[in-house]
């Protein structure tokens, strides 16, 4: 008997990829990711100039990091005092960006407010920032400001539950409390 897995393998071997097609051609993927690379755009501006969301954009990008091996010796201190965090550590898992490009992703990254569920409290919103490094997969939501494009990205569950439009109850009230106007048209604290 043939197993789903085993069709996919073998639709795979013919060159045949399943799932929906991308939003962005091949150039488009390569043009984002130069931009990226170059610190230079934050990835609401790359996204604004591909006319896709910001959530299409981070699902493309290659996030990961060259480390060069060190060199130097090391000494090794009993008890070492903990690292002071900075602003551009990120608060979720403390990654500390180590070039100037980096830093620029780094800020820009943090900028983004992420919506999850809140594990504690059932019915409310917990917002948090992400660097590139520990921003959730999919599935994302990406609430969009009707005038600037920018906002907070729902993830998990959140998200799932937003994909016909609708947000629910405690993200509206997260984004009443952020200042924001959710009827007739969602607008940020700026454009409120």
């Amino acid at each position: 008997m043939v197993n789903t897995g085993d069709g996919l393998a073998a639709a795979l071997a013919r060159g045949r990829k399943g799932g929906r097609p991308s939003k962005l051609s091949s150039d488009q993927i390569e043009l984002a990711q130069r931009l990226y690379d170059a610190g230079e755009h934050t990835v609401a501006q790359m996204a604004g100039m591909l006319k896709v969301p910001r959530t299409t954009v981070y699902g493309h990008l290659n996030k990961r990091v060259d480390i060069a091996p060190v060199t130097q010796e090391i000494t090794v201190v009993a008890d070492p005092p903990a690292p002071l965090p900075t602003s551009r550590t990120c608060p979720t898992c403390g990654h500390e960006p180590t070039t100037r490009a980096e830093v620029a992703h780094q800020t820009a990254d943090l900028a983004v407010a992420w919506l999850h569920a809140d594990p504690d409290h059932r019915g409310t919103v917990a917002s948090r920032h992400h660097c590139r490094h520990c921003e959730p997969g999919q599935p994302s939501f990406d609430v969009a400001c009707s005038i600037c494009g920018d906002g907070p990205i729902l993830a998990g569950t959140l998200a799932e539950q937003a994909k016909n439009g609708n947000l629910t109850e405690p993200v509206q009230r997260w984004l009443s409390a952020a200042g924001w106007t959710v009827t007739p048209d969602r607008l940020c604290r700026g454009h409120a």
